[in-house]
């Protein structure tokens, strides 16, 4: 990593500027990208529950899991007119934390627990989700200058992807059960997620470009239509 830093550093033209780190804006919406990462890390477990701690096939395993997607769809469908132009910081740290109640609500299984118990966690999770996907990507671009563009979509992707993948292997951690009831171990592995949804509502809060600054950002250069200079 310390090797990949120094070459970037030096290279006229590079893949990643890491001066961009040095904004805080910048820094703060990557970290509320990784942290909206949790809850589908934590899908990897919920569906691992369901199988082997409910005995549901893959098929009914899915469909349980759907009010997540429904969720997410009906939402992105619905508020994607009507936030048009709001502020960025506002509906991901919105986003961000219902993601999180979501997955808090999730939590306290046990042995008794059925499929349904998810279905209202999962549908406010799912209603977070779609509102923080917009959100995100406009963050992100009014993080950076316009001529940034690329570099800040291809830095979005890789820290969404490191995320989930990080997520995952620090889940399995907390998932372990050392023989108790697997629900135990999925309480654990929620509770992780719900809150690294809150600390990513804080950050957004905190560190997600204002609405102002995100509109200067973001709006093209007024042309000029009298041809004067």
């Amino acid at each position: 990593m310390s090797t990949l830093i120094r070459i970037e550093l030096r290279s006229g033209a590079p893949l990643l500027d890491v001066r961009l780190f040095s904004r805080a804006s910048f820094s703060g919406v990557m970290m509320c990208v990784a942290a909206s990462t949790a809850a589908f890390a934590a899908l990897v477990y919920t569906s691992v529950w369901l199988q082997s701690g409910l005995g549901l096939g893959p098929v009914r395993a899915g469909l349980a899991l759907m009010p997540l997607a429904l969720a997410s769809f009906a939402t992105s469908l619905i508020s994607g007119r009507r936030l048009h132009g709001r502020s960025p910081r506002a509906i991901l740290a919105t986003g961000l934390l219902l993601s999180g109640v979501g997955c808090a609500l999730q939590a306290g299984l046990d042995a008794g627990s059925s499929a349904g118990s998810l279905a209202a966690g999962l549908t406010l999770t799912g209603i977070g989700v779609g509102l923080m996907g917009p959100a995100m990507g406009a963050a992100v671009f009014a993080a950076l200058p316009p001529e940034r563009g690329g570099m800040a979509a291809g830095t979005m992707t890789t820290f969404r992807q490191l995320g989930q993948t990080l997520g995952v292997a620090a889940f399995g951690l907390l998932f372990q059960h050392d023989g108790g009831a697997m629900s135990e171990g999925l309480n654990r592995v929620l509770i992780a997620a719900a809150a690294a949804g809150v600390i990513g509502s804080a950050l957004a809060c905190a560190f997600a470009p204002k609405p102002a600054a995100a509109k200067a950002t973001s709006a093209p250069a007024p042309r000029n239509l009298t041809g004067s200079r």
